[in-house]
C-alpha cells in the first residue's frame, strides 16, 4: 500500500502551519484514494507531554488510514556546501513514505552536505527542503520544486518569498541561498554563499 508522511514542527506543545498540513493531507488522500472524508490532525495527533523548550520533529504515517506518529527532538543540521544534481525526471509531487530515490541521489555526492535537483536546466529543490535565493532586494524560490512545501506555501502566501523559474544560469544573480521547510524557518535557516554550491 501507498504510504504518506507529514512532518509537522512542534514549538512550545503547538502544531506549527497546522491549516497548511490538514490542506495538504487531504489533498493528497483524495488525489491518491479518491476520498472525500476531512481529517483534522489536531484531532487526530495525541501529543504525548513533551518539554515545551524543546522543538519536536511530529512524523505522521498515513495511506486511506492514520497509521502512526512519532515525536522526535530536532535540531537545525549545519549546511555548508550543496551540489547541482542533473536528473531526468523525479515524482515527488506527494510526501511518499518511500524516499529512495531522493536519499539514492544524495548518497551519490558524498563530498557535500546535501544536492540541488536539477531538471531540464531548472532549479528544484535539495533533498528535503525547498529552495530560496536572495537577489540583493528580495527572497524568490524556484518555481519548479519537486515538492510544495506547506511552510514555501506560507511564505508566497504572505508575499515574504516569490515564486519564478530559476536557471542554473540564473545562480550567479543571487548573492546567498537558505533552505526552508516545515521544521527551517526562513530566519532560522543558515546562509549559503552561492560559491557553496558546486556545479
Amino acid at each position: 500500500m501507498c504510504l504518506l508522511f507529514e512532518t509537522i514542527k512542534v514549538k512550545s506543545n503547538a502544531l506549527v502551519n497546522i491549516d497548511y498540513h490538514n490542506a495538504r493531507v487531504n489533498q493528497a488522500r483524495k488525489d491518491i484514494f479518491g476520498v472525500l472524508d476531512v481529517w483534522d490532525l489536531r484531532r487526530l495527533i495525541e501529543q504525548p507531554s513533551l518539554n515545551p523548550e524543546q522543538v519536536y520533529r511530529c512524523k505522521f504515517i498515513y495511506g486511506i488510514k492514520f497509521q502512526s506518529v512519532e515525536f522526535i527532538p530536532y535540531n537545525i543540521k549545519p549546511l555548508r556546501s550543496l551540489k547541482l544534481i542533473e536528473v531526468e525526471s523525479i515524482d515527488y509531487s506527494y510526501k511518499y513514505l518511500d524516499r529512495n530515490i531522493l536519499d539514492n541521489l544524495k548518497r551519490s555526492c558524498p563530498e557535500t552536505d546535501d544536492v540541488i535537483f536539477v531538471i531540464d536546466n531548472k532549479i528544484s529543490d535539495c533533498s528535503y527542503a525547498n529552495l530560496v535565493f536572495f537577489d540583493g532586494e528580495k527572497w524568490i524560490t524556484p518555481s519548479t520544486p519537486l515538492l510544495k512545501g506547506t511552510k514555501r506555501q506560507y511564505y508566497i502566501d504572505e508575499q515574504i518569498i516569490k515564486e519564478c523559474v530559476v536557471e542554473v544560469r540564473d545562480l550567479n544573480r543571487f548573492s546567498k541561498m537558505k533552505i526552508i521547510n516545515a521544521m527551517i524557518d526562513l530566519d532560522e535557516s543558515p546562509e549559503i554563499q552561492i560559491e557553496n554550491i558546486l556545479r
